[in-house]
């Protein structure tokens, strides 16, 4: 039973992250002239500099997980549950970005309510039983990159949608299975180790898991 609520609750947020990205206006400046785009750019002397914002890259060292020390069973342990529950954050992102190029093609306000409920359907169709076999540790985990790929928490989400009253409903019904949707994605702190292993996972640098030795 608990599971359930959990994968109903995932789905309902990315509904409202689906509904919260259909509301905002982004203000967008076109750079792309005949067919190319124009960096900004200085100009020292006779010379013309592009300025191009470089995203940071970080490089976590390769460990040596073929010693079973304490640390490197916690890692392994969590290494596999983030790689099986990676893929369902970035298809948070899908999902937004997916609502976000279909609504405004929708003429009207009924229109977009049923595309929205269409899509819901289709995504617990699609999903749901999946999810109902994720273990409680690992849908903790999915919620937190949900927020990480997103940008929003559980709680933001709700009542920003929803209004405070809303918010503080799911959140009391969070709090009754031991959550806390105003829990925010800490990369440096305590999801550091989530991060190092999401980061090896997205450069494609994630160590072998050894699999579980099997009993005699």
């Amino acid at each position: 039973m608990k599971r359930i609520i959990k994968a109903n609750s995932l789905f309902f947020f990315v509904y409202l992250l689906g509904m919260l990205h259909s509301q905002v206006t982004c203000a967008q400046t076109d750079t792309a002239s005949y067919g190319y785009y124009v960096l900004p750019m200085v100009i020292e002397g006779k010379d013309t500099i592009a300025l191009v914002d470089l995203r940071t890259i970080t490089i976590y060292p390769t460990r040596d997980l073929s010693r079973r020390t304490p640390m490197n069973l916690k890692y392994i342990r969590l290494a596999k549950k983030v790689r099986r529950v990676y893929p369902y954050a970035r298809l948070a992102v899908d999902i937004l970005q997916s609502i976000y190029d279909t609504l405004p093609d929708l003429d009207t306000e009924r229109q977009q309510r049923r595309f929205l409920r269409a899509y819901d359907k289709a995504l617990r169709d699609r999903y749901m039983d999946e999810l109902k076999k994720l273990k409680v540790s690992e849908g903790r985990i999915l919620l937190k990159l949900i927020d990480r790929e997103t940008g929003y928490t559980s709680y933001n989400l709700v009542r920003a949608l929803r209004g405070k009253l809303s918010a503080m409903f799911w959140q009391s019904l969070a709090r009754i299975f031991g959550e806390n949707l105003k829990t925010e994605y800490n990369p440096r702190g305590e999801d550091r180790l989530i991060e190092e292993i999401v980061v090896k996972i997205e450069s494609g640098r994630l160590e072998p898991l050894p699999l579980p030795k099997k009993k005699d």
